[in-house]
């Protein structure tokens, strides 16, 4: 073969290929530095502010400096690597505790007590909140009885729109009223809820069995987020597994805390990750924008309807009018209910 046969060009393929692969490594390296930017400002040990900022903006500056000035894709690759390893080695030794300087409202650690047809829930929480905001907090024991279960009902609280959402589940004990089981971030005093910091080690997470007129009344009355009430369709059978599964993992963070995660331990996709891997419903996108949740269980025929369509059920489900002309009374619970699809006359 003489030179003049020789192409030194690469094929169409290998360019494409290159291509790819050096994008696919701009993308690891800008998702790692944003990460590693993150984990800085929510979990640094100055905690989220000007403190954490400034040693965020520092790491993000030598950053930026070796990648305009240093030479070497393979040299680039490792310093880079170990750049991040300065902020993943001491990240990954963060653990979560039940003690901390806590907020009012996640103050007390909750813990259930199952013997024989008796319940006790210890740390139950039942504020009392004044239409003026004035809360008498209240964290006390309160004892059910399993024979009493009855039923399962859905708190679908809409304070961030369409697409999100906080997730409540109330069980019916029948005579001994109902139980809300509300799934939190635990937040420390100066703490802030934040979605980023959510995807960091930034919470704590915390179930909270309460009074539904603390934990239902303080939306709909005091903070004034539109709540809708539902009647689940759940068997006896199903409701039990599901009060004694979330008793398990409330009794469990309470010796061994874990950290709340926006994707996979939130207020709805905390229920699912609770449930054995085996009974788990399929993951649909609305698990996470969760201000769909509701429209997802209807599909799923996870309601009493009464016939509805669901934009129907949804409209009839609002219970803040009520909640707020029924605020002082002990009826609270029962006020709620009346003449709503799923609940009878």
């Amino acid at each position: 073969m003489s030179d003049l046969d020789f192409d030194p060009k690469p094929s169409a393929l290998r360019r494409l290929s290159c291509f790819l692969g050096r994008s696919l490594l701009r993308i690891v390296y800008l998702l790692g530095t944003l990460w590693a930017f993150g984990a800085i400002y929510f979990d640094g040990p100055a905690n989220p502010g000007i403190g954490n900022l400034v040693l965020a903006c520092g790491w993000a500056g030598v950053t930026l400096t070796y990648f305009l000035f240093l030479r070497g894709p393979v040299r680039r690759a490792l310093i880079w690597a170990a750049w991040i390893a300065v902020v993943l080695v001491p990240w990954l030794t963060i653990k979560p505790s039940n003690e901390r300087d806590w907020q009012a409202d996640w103050a007390q650690t909750g813990s259930v007590d199952i013997k024989g047809d008796t319940v006790t829930f210890h740390n139950f929480r039942n504020f009392d909140h004044a239409p003026d905001g004035t809360v008498t907090e209240r964290w006390e024991d309160r004892v059910v009885h399993l024979s009493n279960l009855q039923g399962l009902d859905y708190v679908h609280d809409a304070f961030g729109g369409k697409l999100i959402a906080h997730s409540m589940f109330s069980f019916d004990f029948g005579p001994d009223s109902h139980v809300v089981i509300s799934i939190e971030t635990r937040r420390e005093k100066g703490e802030a809820y934040s979605q980023f910091g959510g995807l960091y080690k930034m919470f704590e997470l915390q179930y909270i069995f309460g009074d539904e007129r603390d934990l239902i009344r303080v939306r709909t009355n005091i903070r004034k987020e539109p709540v809708h009430l539902y009647r689940t369709s759940f068997t006896p059978e199903q409701v039990l597994e599901a009060f004694l599964t979330t008793v398990k993992t409330q009794n469990a963070l309470s010796q061994q805390p874990r950290f709340y995660n926006v994707l996979s331990a939130n207020c709805s996709t905390s229920y699912r990750a609770q449930t054995p891997a085996n009974e788990r419903a399929r993951f649909d996108i609305r698990m996470l924008a969760n201000g769909m949740l509701d429209e997802l269980i209807y599909e799923k025929k996870g309601f009493v309807t009464d016939g509805l369509s669901f934009e129907e059920l949804r409209k009839r489900s609002l219970i803040n009018e009520v909640a707020r002309d029924a605020h002082d009374d002990p009826a609270f619970s029962t006020r709620i209910r009346e003449n709503r699809p799923g609940f009878g006359p």
